[in-house]
This record gives structure tokens, sequence and C-alpha cells, in this order.
């Protein structure tokens, strides 16, 4: 992967890094990119201090910057400079770029000792929000939470389960039912409200019980947040 390329992508978090590409970024990618972080919002401090400290000085009367110096000599316009770059610390635009660069150089470290590429913080918290909006716009495209349907066959050796919504079940978990243990065997669509068809069957006595999932009709009324 060029490394210009890798640059850019790692300051992406990981589910917009894959519209781009199904690839891992390389470490390089993050310790340049975070280098160049650092160096960019270093230069920016240093140039918007001295355009603030130019701006704020101009602003102040001549006058009263000579009676300064002449009640406390040097030290007076020592301590009005000391001010001054208070109040530019203090600016949202210095604090984003000190964030920035101290980011930077986190994420440059944490490729050099663990090869891991962070991205950036603030991309990270939209790709949080943006998964929280996906989630909530599929939660009301599913619709309404009901209670599952549960129904036993006639020897009582399988349940067929339709739930409303999908459950987090692989052919290695074991669901426990009624003080029954059950695997699933087949799964498929059904119709609404409870989409989501399910067939169980008991475990042999020999069958190996692992991943417990303690099945309850009414568990599917709990939202997930």
């Amino acid at each position: 992967m060029n490394i210009f390329v890798a640059m850019l992508l790692s300051f992406l978090p990981e589910r917009y890094r894959k519209t781009f590409t199904p690839y891992e970024i390389p470490p390089a990618g993050a310790i340049w990119s975070g280098i160049l972080e650092v160096l960019l919002c270093l230069g920016l401090l240093i140039r918007g201090y001295f355009a603030y400290m130019n701006e704020r000085m101009a602003s102040i009367p001549a006058l009263a910057l000579t009676k300064a110096g002449e009640r406390g000599g040097e030290s007076a316009i020592m301590g009005l400079g000391s001010i001054l770059m208070l109040e530019y610390m203090i600016q949202l635009t210095t604090l984003m770029l000190v964030f920035l660069m101290l980011e930077g150089f986190v994420r440059a470290i944490a490729a050099v000792a663990s090869d891991e590429v962070l991205p950036s913080l603030p991309l990270k918290v939209l790709a949080f929000l943006h998964a929280k909006l996906d989630a909530r716009a599929h939660e009301k495209q599913l619709g309404a939470r009901i209670r599952d349907e549960v129904r036993p066959d006639a020897a009582a050796q399988s349940l067929q389960i339709a739930s409303c919504r999908p459950k987090p079940w692989t052919r290695l978990t074991t669901i426990s039912h009624q003080g029954e243990f059950y695997e699933i065997v087949a799964e498929s669509k059904g119709p609404a409200p409870r989409p989501f068809v399910y067939v169980l069957r008991k475990k042999p006595p020999t069958g190996v019980i692992r991943g417990i999932h303690p099945y309850d009709p009414d568990e599917v009324l709990e939202t997930k947040n």
C-alpha cells in the first residue's frame, strides 16, 4: 500500500477504512501520520501564538505600555507577556491544536510500540455516533418488540422458536430452556411480526455442552443499547 494512502487511512476508524480498502493498514502509515499531525499542529500553534501576540499588543495603547515600563520596568512588560500567553493557551483553537498534537504523539507511539493503528479520536467518536444511529434505524425497521412464540413438537424432542429479532446463536451454542439443553439445527425466514424462525432439538446425552445460553421467550423485550 502506498505510504501516503496509508497515512490518510490511518486516521479513519475501522468502519470507514473498510470503505476504501479490505487490507490492514501498515503501522508505518500511523507512525508517519502521527508525526505529521504533531509537526503540523505545533507549527500552527507557534504561528497562531505570534499572530495573537502581535494583535493583542497592537490593541494596547502605547502610552499604557510606556507607563507600565516606567513603573515596573522590564518585569512589568514580561508579566504582561505571560498574561497574554495564558490568554492564548486557553483559546478554544489552541486547546484543540494541543489535543491533536498529543493525539498524534500517542498514535505514533502506539504504532511503534505495538503495531497498533489508532484512528483519530474525533473520527472515532463520529463512527461511534454513526453506529448508534444505524442501530436505532435498524431497530425501528424491525418493528415493535414482542414475546417469542415457542412451539414444541408432539414428541417434545424439538422446539420451533419464532422471534421478532435475530438470535446470536450458532451451531456451537447450547440453548437452555425449562431444564433441557437444545442445539440449533435450522433457521429460516417467517412472516411478520416474527420473521426469524429457529428449529432446536434436544442435545443427545453424549453431546458436548458449551456456550450455554439460558433462553427466555421474554428476553427479546429487553432493548439492547
